[in-house]
């Protein structure tokens, strides 16, 4: 009777504790915040605490971009059934992202904060096509930018994506449009005080650090900057459509 019962907790139980342990939203909801979806990206908004330790769970195996909120130090990943577990992310600077193609093999590991401060980000995954995949890789360091002008410069592009950092210069207009068959997101890296025609964001509007702006397909607004400071923002167009 006792082994039966154990059986019964193996077949049972194991696969509820595993299917939990996928989702870092469910493991982990104060490190991982779901911001933004819909059929083209999924944003999640990651919160490292000082010293926090991050249970185990399932990595995306979606292309994805990761862009970075605040200046933080050296993060560590544990990774089940890997010869050599751990992975250590480099320090990382506010408006620096980084690209990463991931696989369809995916990762599960836990994540532990060994520093004092945190670590804040965005996790952009791309729900399209993959084309080129495994061109989606490396890091861009945030420069410093033109003073007193607009300024828009590609950062990265491949088959899938085109980055582009945007800086819209202290009381002057972003012209904001899209074609016909690809959308963009736009993630915004300071905090500004704008004038916008973009539903979602409103008339007038206080913009905050990670937020996110989705710009559907052949749409033309324009962001009016109405801070002393530059406001800017990295600009996602997605090139290919959703995966079906």
């Amino acid at each position: 009777m006792r082994i039966k019962v154990l059986l019964f907790l193996l077949v049972f139980l194991t696969p509820t504790t595993r299917a939990s342990a996928q989702d870092p939203t469910k493991v982990a909801p104060d490190a991982y915040k779901l911001q933004f979806e819909n059929e083209w990206v999924q944003v999640t908004r990651v919160h490292y605490g000082p010293y926090v330790k991050v249970p185990l769970h399932d990595h995306t195996r979606w292309p994805a971009a990761y862009v970075y909120l605040n200046n933080s130090g050296p993060i560590n990943f544990t990774h089940e059934g890997w010869t050599e577990p751990v992975l250590t992310r480099p320090p990382t600077k506010t408006g620096s992202f980084r690209l990463s193609p991931t696989t369809a093999v995916g990762e599960t590991h836990q994540v532990e904060n060994p520093n004092a401060t945190p670590s804040d980000f965005l996790r952009v995954e791309f729900k399209t096509e993959a084309v080129d995949r495994m061109t989606m890789r490396g890091r861009y360091e945030r420069k410093t930018s033109p003073t007193g002008r607009n300024s828009r410069k590609i950062e990265f592009e491949n088959g899938q994506i085109r980055v582009t950092r945007v800086v819209g210069a202290p009381h002057q207009v972003l012209d904001l449009k899209t074609t016909s068959t690809q959308p963009a997101l736009l993630v915004v890296l300071n905090t500004a005080k704008v004038n916008s025609t973009i539903g979602a964001v409103g008339k007038h509007t206080t913009l905050e650090t990670g937020n996110t702006i989705w710009l559907d397909r052949g749409r033309r607004e324009r962001l009016e900057n109405l801070s002393n400071t530059p406001i800017e923002l990295l600009r996602f167009d997605l090139k290919t459509p959703p995966n079906p």
